[in-house]
C-alpha cells in the first residue's frame, strides 16, 4: 500500500477527535446506539480521507513494453529499412499475447508511427521524418515518454549508430534513471564508394580590384572522373573536367574582386553514380567581403526617370549599378552586395511581393540603405497601401486629411462566371483573388466615399448596393458571397451598373471591371463612351490571363481610365488599390511651390536656397519618421522624409528627379550634391570599428563568435550587441550576444536549411572616453552538408555505450528475446479510492438507521424468519407461549379474587343492610363490561376479576366433567 498524498492523512488527526467530542453519548440509555453510530460515522470519514489521499495498490508487473526506435535518416537506406520492419515483425510474432509494443521513427526529427498496442502484426511504417541528420537522443526521449507505467520497459534501437546531432548518452542516462533498458541491433549499408567536397576556402575580406585564391578540397573513395563547378552567386564562372585521385586532392581558382559589397561563391562537382554514394556532399559554399567604393543599385523602370539623376550621382562619386525592375535580384544575397538601393517611380505592380519582401529584409535586418524617389507611379498611385515596401519607409502612402479628398463613388463589377473559379497560382482562384483587392481596395477609400459590388455570369445582380463606405466590414462580407458558374455576359453587368451609378450624387464616378475575357464585345465599348460622356463615369479594366481580347482595352480607352494585363494574379490587389488612388486624382499635387525646410540633416549640409517644384505625391509620415523638407500650407505634405528600420535607414522624396516636376532641380548647381547626400545618409557608417566574427557548428546548434576592437586595437567591452541572422528561405530571427571575454562576444542560433546565411550585427555601447558608440556590420555564413553525408561507417560503440548505461545489449541475432523479462523489476499501482468511496456510500445508511431507528428482538426475530424460513412453526410457538402465560395470570389472581370476593360481599351486607334470604346476584359481568359504579355495588357485587376467575373455574368444571 502506498499513498499518492500522505499529507492529507494528517486531517484524521484533526476530525477523528473533533467527531468523538462532538457525538460521545450523555445519556445512560442512548449510550449503546450512539457509540455504534460514532463508529459508523469515524469509519465513513476514514475511507473519504484515505481516498482523497490516493491509498493505492503496490504490486509487481511481469509484463513487457518495448518501443522500437527505427533509424529513418539517409545514411540507412531503403534496403535497411525493410531489414528494421523485418526483424520487427519476426520479435512481435514471437511475444506474449500480453505484452505491448510501439515504434517509432527518427532522423533529424522524430515521428510515432504506431502506439502501444498487443496485436500481433506489423503494418507498414507511414511516417515521413527528415533525413538529413540522426538524433537518437530524441528518439530515446520520445520513446521515455510513451511507456505505460504498469509495465517493464525496453527500448530496441535498429539503427547504424551515426549519431549527428543530439547527446544520445544523456538520454541514456535519463533512461537508466527511469527504469528503462536499452537494447539495440546494429545495420549498415554496404559499403559504396563516395565522392565528396570536405573545403572550401575563401578569404574573409579582400580590397577592392585584389586577387585571391579560392581553395576547394575533394575527397573520394575510388579513383574517378569528374566534372567540377564553380560559381560567383548564381552565375557559372567556371567548368573544368577533373579526375579525381582515391583519397582526393585540392583545386585552386584565383578571383579578382570586383567593386565592394559581398561574394558569395559555391562549388560542385558532378561524378558517375556508380562512384557516388551520396549527391548532397557535392556541393559546398563560401563567402568573401570585398571592402572598397560603396555600390548602390538603382531600379527604375523609365529611362526618363533616371536620364538626370544617374549622372549626378556619378559626378558626387556614387557607384551606381542601373536595373529595371523585373532583374531586381530577389535574394537577400545579391542585394546584400550594395550599400544602398535606389528605387525611382516604380509602381508596386512591377515589383513582385518576394522582390518586396527581400528588400524589407535588406534594409531592416542587414542594416542597408533605401532611397524611394516619387512621380506619377509612386506612392499611392503606385499601389503600395499595405504593401512590404509601405511597411519600409517612413510615410504611409494614404492621406489622413479627408477633407481634400473629393467624395468617389467607386462600383465594382466583377466577373462570377464559371471560368473565374480557375487558378494560376494554384493557391487561389481568380475570383478569390478579386474579392481579397475588392477587400484592400475599399480599406484604402474614405468613410464619406460610396462603392457598391456588381456581378455577372449570364446575367448581371447587384451584390452590394451603393452605399457609404463607413460600413465597410459589410461590404466586404457581401463580397465574399460570390461564387464562380454560368457563362459570361459582361453587357449585362454594364447595365446593371449603369442603372444605378449614373444617380449617385458624388463628383468622381469610376467602375473597374475585372474579368478573364470571353464574352461578346457587341456594344460594350459603345456604352462604355456613353457613360463618361453623358454621366462623367469613369471606367477601367483589369485583364486577367495571356489571352486577352482587345475590346477591354478599348472599353478602358473609352472610359478614359487604366488597362490593366495580369497574368500574375498576385498583383490584383496592388493594382485595385492603385486604381482608388487614381479615381481621385487627389493625390497627386501639381504647381509651383516652395519647399519649407523643417529639419536640420546631413542630406542638406552646405545647400542654401532650395529651388522650386511643380509636382509632388501626397502623403503623410509615420510618427517616428523625420521630415526635413515640407510643401508650404495649408497642406505641408511631407517632402523629404527619413527614418531608421530595423538596422538600416530607408529616404523617401516625395517629388521626382526628372524634369516632369523637377525642371528648376535638374538645372540646378547642388543637384549632384544634394543626392550624394541622400544617397550617402542612406548608407550606415561602419568606419572607426575592426569586427572579427565566424560562425561555428556544435552539433545541430550554430555559435556566432564576434571580436571587436577599435582602430587602435583597445578591446570593445560591455557592448549591447545583437545579431540578425536571415536564412536562405529570407526568415529571420534575433539573436543576443553576451560577452565571454575581452572584446568578445557570443550566441547561439538553430540553422534552419542548408545555405547561405547573412548576418547583421547591430551595436551599441560607451568607449573608454566616454563617447557612445553605434555601428551595424553585416557578414555571411554558409551551412554546409550534414555531417550525415560524411560518414560510411557504423558506429557500434556509441550503440554499446547506451546499452551498457541501461543494462541492455546487442540482440541483432536473436528477435526472440526482444520481450524477454529485464532483469529490473517494477512496479504498479492501482488506485483504489473509488472503492473507498463507494464503501463509505454504502455505510452512511446504517449510520442514519442506528440514530434515527429504535429495533426490538420481536423486529429481529421476524426478520430472521423472513430471511430463513420457518415462520408459521415459531409464530405457533409464540401464540401459545402467550396463552400459557396468559393462564398463569389468571391461577394467580383466582386464588387472590377467592378471599377477596367473600369478604367484600359481608361488607357491602353490613354496611345496606340486605337480609339475608335476599337472593344472590345473578350471571357475573362480562369482562368486556364496564366496571360498575360505586353505588350499584350492592345490585352487581361481582368484579371483573370475579367474572375471569369464574369463566375460568366453570370451565375447569367442564373439562373435568368430559
Amino acid at each position: 500500500m502506498s499513498f499518492a498524498s500522505p499529507n492529507v492523512l494528517y486531517v484524521l488527526l484533526i476530525l477523528l477527535p473533533i467527531v468523538w467530542y462532538i457525538g460521545f453519548p450523555r445519556l445512560a440509555y442512548r449510550r449503546r446506539r450512539d457509540i455504534t453510530s460514532l463508529i459508523f460515522r469515524s469509519t465513513i470519514i476514514t475511507l473519504i480521507v484515505l481516498a482523497l489521499a490516493g491509498l493505492q495498490v503496490v504490486r509487481d508487473v511481469e509484463r513487457m513494453a518495448v518501443v522500437f526506435l527505427v533509424d529513418a535518416s539517409d545514411s540507412m537506406g531503403a534496403e535497411l529499412q525493410q531489414a528494421q520492419l523485418d526483424y520487427i515483425r519476426e520479435a512481435v510474432t514471437t511475444k506474449p499475447p500480453d505484452d505491448e509494443w510501439a515504434l517509432v521513427v527518427f532522423g533529424a526529427d522524430v515521428s510515432i508511427d504506431t502506439p502501444f498496442n498487443s496485436v500481433g502484426e506489423v503494418p507498414p511504417i507511414r511516417s515521413t521524418v527528415l533525413g538529413n541528420n540522426t538524433n537518437i537522443a530524441d528518439g530515446v526521449q520520445t520513446a521515455i515518454s510513451l511507456f505505460p507505467a504498469d509495465a517493464r520497459r525496453r527500448i530496441i534501437i535498429l539503427s547504424d549508430g551515426q549519431q549527428t546531432i543530439g547527446d544520445a548518452e544523456a538520454k541514456a542516462r535519463l533512461a537508466e534513471a527511469s527504469g528503462v533498458e536499452i537494447s539495440y541491433v546494429l545495420l549498415q549499408r554496404e559499403p559504396q564508394p563516395d565522392v565528396r567536397i570536405t573545403n572550401l576556402v575563401s578569404p574573409p575580406r579582400v580590397a577592392e580590384g585584389q586577387e585571391f585564391d579560392i581553395e576547394i578540397t575533394i575527397e573520394s573513395d575510388v579513383t574517378t572522373d569528374a566534372t567540377l563547378l564553380f560559381f560567383s552567386g548564381n552565375q557559372l564562372i567556371s567548368e573544368e573536367d577533373i579526375v579525381i585521385p582515391e583519397g582526393g586532392d585540392s583545386w585552386l581558382f584565383t578571383q579578382q574582386s570586383p567593386s565592394s559589397g559581398f561574394l558569395n561563391f559555391s562549388a560542385q562537382v558532378v561524378v558517375p553514380n556508380a562512384n557516388d554514394g551520396y549527391v548532397q556532399n557535392n556541393q559546398l559554399g563560401t563567402f568573401s567581403q570585398v571592402v572598397g567604393q560603396p555600390r548602390v543599385l538603382m531600379v527604375a523602370e523609365e529611362d526618363i526617370d533616371t536620364e538626370h539623376l544617374l549622372p549626378a550621382l556619378r559626378d558626387a562619386g556614387v557607384q551606381v549599378d542601373l536595373v529595371r525592375p523585373i532583374n531586381l535580384p530577389p535574394d537577400t544575397g545579391s542585394l546584400a552586395v550594395y550599400e544602398s538601393v535606389i528605387i525611382v517611380n516604380v509602381p508596386a505592380t512591377s515589383l513582385s511581393t518576394r522582390q518586396m519582401e527581400r528588400l524589407q529584409t535588406y534594409v531592416r535586418d542587414l542594416g542597408g540603405g533605401l532611397v524611394f524617389i516619387g512621380g506619377p507611379e509612386s506612392f499611392g498611385p503606385g499601389g503600395y497601401y499595405q504593401t512590404a515596401m509601405e511597411e519600409t519607409l517612413p510615410i504611409e502612402t494614404q492621406i489622413r486629411d479627408q477633407q481634400r479628398l473629393p467624395q468617389l463613388t467607386i462600383a465594382y463589377l466583377v466577373d462570377s462566371s464559371g471560368s473565374m473559379g480557375a487558378s494560376y497560382d494554384g493557391d487561389f482562384s481568380n475570383l478569390q483573388l478579386a474579392q481579397r483587392a475588392i477587400s484592400l481596395s475599399i480599406d484604402f477609400l474614405q468613410p464619406t466615399d460610396r462603392a457598391a459590388v456588381i456581378t455577372f455570369d449570364s446575367a448581371g445582380s447587384l451584390v452590394a448596393e451603393f452605399q457609404d463606405v463607413n460600413d465597410g466590414e459589410r461590404l466586404k462580407q457581401l463580397t465574399g458571397t460570390l461564387r464562380p458558374g454560368g457563362g459570361t455576359n459582361i453587357e449585362a453587368g454594364m447595365e446593371t451598373a449603369q442603372r444605378y451609378i449614373v444617380t449617385e450624387p458624388s463628383e468622381i464616378k469610376h467602375l473597374v471591371l475585372i474579368t478573364d475575357g470571353g464574352a461578346a464585345p457587341a456594344g460594350l465599348v459603345r456604352l462604355t463612351e456613353q457613360l463618361n460622356e453623358q454621366n462623367n463615369v469613369t471606367l477601367s479594366t483589369i485583364a486577367i490571363g495571356s489571352s486577352i481580347p482587345p475590346f477591354l482595352r478599348e472599353m478602358a480607352e473609352a472610359g478614359q481610365g487604366n488597362y490593366h494585363q495580369v497574368e500574375n494574379v498576385g498583383q490584383i490587389p496592388n493594382i485595385l488599390a492603385q486604381e482608388t488612388v487614381l479615381a481621385t486624382r487627389s493625390y497627386i499635387e501639381e504647381g509651383d511651390f516652395t519647399a519649407v525646410r523643417t529639419a536640420i540633416n546631413p542630406m542638406t549640409d552646405g545647400i542654401g536656397a532650395i529651388p522650386n517644384f511643380s509636382g509632388y505625391v501626397a502623403t503623410t509620415e509615420k510618427d517616428t519618421a523625420q521630415v526635413v523638407l515640407r510643401a508650404p500650407a495649408p497642406n505641408s505634405d511631407p517632402l523629404l522624409v527619413s527614418w531608421q528600420y530595423g538596422l538600416g535607414r530607408a529616404i523617401v522624396f516625395t517629388g521626382d528627379a526628372t524634369s516632369r516636376w523637377s525642371t528648376n532641380w535638374v538645372n540646378w548647381s547642388n543637384f549632384p550634391r544634394f543626392w550624394g547626400q541622400v544617397v550617402n545618409y542612406s548608407i550606415t557608417d561602419n568606419t572607426g570599428n575592426n569586427i572579427e566574427s565566424q560562425v561555428v557548428m556544435e552539433g545541430e546548434f550554430a555559435r556566432f563568435v564576434i571580436d571587436a576592437r577599435t582602430d587602435e586595437g583597445a578591446f570593445l567591452n560591455n557592448l549591447g550587441m545583437q545579431t540578425r541572422v536571415i536564412a536562405p528561405d529570407n526568415t529571420s530571427r534575433t539573436v543576443r550576444l553576451q560577452q565571454t571575454a575581452p572584446g568578445r562576444y557570443e550566441g547561439t542560433f538553430l540553422p534552419s536549411a542548408e545555405g547561405s546565411y547573412f548576418l547583421g550585427i547591430d551595436a551599441v555601447g560607451v568607449d573608454s572616453d566616454g563617447e557612445t558608440i553605434q555601428f551595424n556590420e553585416v557578414t555571411g555564413w554558409v551551412m554546409s552538408y550534414s555531417p550525415e553525408y560524411a560518414q560510411n561507417e557504423a558506429n557500434e560503440p556509441l550503440l554499446r555505450s547506451l546499452a551498457d548505461i541501461t543494462g541492455g545489449q546487442s540482440i541483432a541475432d536473436i528477435p526472440d528475446q526482444a520481450f524477454a523479462m529485464t532483469d529490473t523489476p517494477r512496479t504498479a499501482v492501482a488506485p483504489i479510492a473509488p472503492l473507498l468511496l463507494l464503501l463509505a456510500i454504502l455505510l452512511l445508511p446504517f449510520d442514519i438507521a442506528v440514530r434515527r431507528l429504535i429495533i426490538t428482538r420481536s423486529d429481529l426475530q421476524r426478520l430472521r424468519a423472513y430471511l430463513f424460513g420457518g415462520g408459521d412453526v415459531e409464530a405457533h410457538e409464540e401464540r401459545m407461549s402467550s396463552l400459557f402465560t396468559a393462564r398463569q395470570r389468571a391461577r394467580e389472581r383466582t386464588l387472590a379474587g377467592e378471599s377477596g370476593s367473600v369478604a367484600a360481599l359481608k361488607r357491602a351486607k353490613s354496611r345496606t343492610d340486605v337480609p339475608d334470604d335476599e337472593p344472590a346476584p345473578s350471571t357475573p359481568q362480562s369482562p368486556s363490561s364496564p366496571r360498575p359504579s360505586v353505588e350499584r355495588q350492592s345490585k352487581r357485587p361481582t368484579s371483573e376479576g370475579d367474572s375471569t376467575v369464574s369463566s375460568l373455574l366453570k370451565r375447569r368444571r367442564d373439562n373435568s366433567d368430559d
